[in-house]
């Protein structure tokens, strides 16, 4: 093993560690990371907004752990460094085992990969699914050997399986086989088909869920990307395509601008001159983020910045093999260094996050706020605790996850809760609000079922004592329900 490739992991392995350090200054998991948490343990073949492959990953994990929260900084991190090193193995076959490994260095120059990765979810899970499938499609189609192909088809099926976009990724591979001649010889190739069908066979039972649920999880999706000032208007579709592309570049930023000084100063290559090679890169390095862009421009609403998490996968790569320059040993470690850089600076600014906001999602103590609420559900109720707690889905994950076994309806309403039947409704339910406008609106739907709230003062504090004070409010729903 080389110094290059030896300090490579061992980055790795630093790099996971300290991100998995740094988010401890929270006393909150992350919502995306609560709601993860509870599908896996609620919801095993579909869930309200996405497919159930994040969730299927995280509470085995969690206890595993003991339930320990800081093991979720630890899986989002595991996510980050399988994803970079699969970049590094495809991209070795582009560029050579030295530039692969600075390109996938290049990587920790993107805010995805850094910064936004504590917050496990469907994208960070992505940042290892969309290499891995890459990679063993890339093997497939040069070795035509089952094991690939067979990976390749498993890949895609979890991929698909965890986010619907991972789709864009499948259709610029596809795209990728109709464009270059030498792919196109997999249309008449067994094995690839073998590999649709093990693709097929994992998403399938999803697809039963989605039919039986009435497609339950697409409201969400046409509900995110239907928003926005201008959504639907000419302005929109300008306008919001744009905003996503300046987002993608400002997240982008600091792995261009260091390849661009480490170019600059470095002497120039030519480009290698192989067409399947040009032809992967530029139709699955970017045919997804143009993808969005059509979208944003025919939907004319807002597109979420965080989609493009898994779009920049190939970046590093595409910039060594399309401005390619010559390695020496003393620039690779200058690189190697900016990089590294660039990772501990991201830490320290998250660090500095943790310590001076003042924010419920950051700094709420939820297992001291849920154990107070249920010991006042015990003490006005006689009962043990809730089977049910309606809320919104901060409140509703962190009382499901806290709690002993407690069953979450999200915004107290039947028909967004796919796995509940109105029969919920004969039990008592715990209902928590933000505020008593909210709760309000609850009792106007549920009348005097629904008890007086009950406020609870809440004081948020950050590590230098400034304090912000916010209010939560409960009650009781059909309090002499079943038991």
């Amino acid at each position: 093993m080389t110094s290059t490739k030896r300090n490579f992991f061992i980055f790795l392995l630093i790099n996971l560690i300290v991100w998995s350090l740094v988010p401890l200054l929270r006393l909150s998991l992350p919502l995306d990371t609560q709601e993860a948490l509870i599908w896996g343990r609620d919801y095993f073949f579909g869930t309200p907004k996405h497919p159930p492959f994040s969730g299927w990953l995280a509470w085995p994990f969690y206890t595993v752990f003991a339930r320990f929260d800081g093991s979720m900084y630890i899986l989002s991190q595991l996510c980050v460094a399988l994803g970079v090193i699969y970049i590094y193995r495809l991209a070795k076959q582009f560029v050579g085992e030295q530039k692969a490994i600075l390109a996938a260095m290049l990587q920790f120059g993107i805010i995805y990969y850094d910064f936004s990765s504590v917050e496990y979810n469907v994208n960070v899970v992505s940042l290892a699914l969309w290499p891995m499938c890459s990679f063993y499609f890339w093997q497939a189609l040069q070795q035509n050997k089952w094991s690939d192909w067979l990976l390749f088809g498993i890949f895609a099926g979890f991929n698909l399986l965890n986010k619907y976009t991972g789709g864009v990724l499948l259709f610029a591979i596809g795209l990728f086989i109709l464009c270059e001649k030498s792919a196109r010889k997999i249309l008449l190739n067994p094995k690839a088909y073998v590999s649709a069908l093990f693709a097929v066979w994992i998403i399938t039972p999803h697809l039963y869920w989605l039919y039986e649920t009435n497609f339950i999880s697409f409201d969400y999706i046409f509900g995110r990307g239907s928003g926005g000032d201008y959504a639907h208007t000419l302005l929109g579709h300008i306008i919001y395509p744009l905003k996503f592309a300046g987002a993608q570049i400002l997240f982008t930023a600091a792995a261009w601008l260091s390849y661009l000084v480490f170019y600059k100063h470095s002497e120039k290559q030519k480009i290698t001159n192989n067409s399947t090679q040009t032809k992967f890169l530029l139709i699955v390095g970017l045919i997804p983020f143009c993808v969005f862009l059509i979208i944003g421009t025919i939907n004319g609403a807002a597109l979420k910045s965080m989609w493009g998490f898994p779009l920049w996968f190939l970046l590093g790569t595409i910039m060594m093999y399309f401005w390619p320059c010559k390695i020496t040993k003393e620039s690779a470690k200058k690189l190697f260094l900016t990089m590294s850089g660039w990772s501990i600076l991201f830490a320290l600014v998250y660090t500095i996050q943790c310590l001076v906001t003042t924010s419920q999602r950051f700094h709420q103590d939820n297992r001291e706020t849920v154990n107070e609420v249920l010991l006042s559900w015990k003490e006005k109720t006689g009962r043990q605790e809730p089977q049910y707690i309606a809320a919104d889905v901060w409140y509703a994950d962190m009382f499901a996850l806290y709690g002993k076994n407690i069953k979450p309806i999200y915004w107290f309403d039947i028909e967004k809760n796919p796995e509940m039947s109105a029969d919920v409704l004969k039990y008592p339910i715990l209902v928590v609000a933000n505020d008593e406008y909210e709760y309000n609106l609850y009792a106007q739907r549920y009348g005097k079922k629904l008890s007086a709230p009950i406020k609870l003062p809440l004081e948020i504090s950050n590590y230098f004592g400034r304090v912000k004070k916010k209010e939560l409010y409960y009650g009781f729903y059909n309090i002499r329900g079943r038991k």
